[in-house]
């Protein structure tokens, strides 16, 4: 397996509204209900995409979902493995395997990255990517006590 792999897809452009049309957000807001929370799914926007086995899977933030039909996912990934000659996969061999790589999507501009599977969950289940600047060797500034020096948000 290759480590910390990120392999962008400029060819593949998805819908923004992808997680809707596979239903993702209507599963995780259904789920949300019979657990007794009220209130909006607050959607994120990368998703990830792929299969274990012939079942395809959305996650993003901390949901993962089995999507029940996914026609417009098998397709995706049968034009994930026709753009990359089938070097790449996003399915794993039986179900409830983890694939090599999973298709990581911005749903603000379509782009798509094929992720290496365990750094693309990590990700996705990321609450808000930050970056630290570190000044020379202050330990405070490497903490974040300084607003101007701490940690910030990355833009969009």
């Amino acid at each position: 397996m290759t480590d910390n792999m990120i392999i962008d897809i400029p060819e593949l452009r998805l819908p923004r509204d992808m997680a809707w049309r596979v239903k993702f957000i209507e599963a995780v807001e259904d789920h949300a209900r019979k657990l007794g929370i009220h209130g909006r799914f607050k959607v994120p926007r990368f998703f990830g995409y792929y299969f274990t086995g012939q079942r395809a899977v959305v996650v993003a933030g901390l949901w993962t979902v089995l999507v029940d039909d996914a026609e417009l996912l098998r397709r995706l990934r049968l034009t994930v493995e026709k753009i990359t000659g089938n070097r790449f996969n996003i399915a794993s061999a039986s179900e409830g395997g983890e694939p090599e790589f999973m298709l990581v999507n911005d749903s603000h501009d379509g782009s798509c990255w094929l992720w290496d599977y365990a750094h693309g969950r990590r990700f996705l289940e990321s609450g808000e990517p930050v970056t630290q600047r570190m000044a020379d060797s202050d330990e405070e500034d490497l903490l974040g006590d300084d607003p101007d020096q701490g940690p910030r948000l990355l833009g969009p």
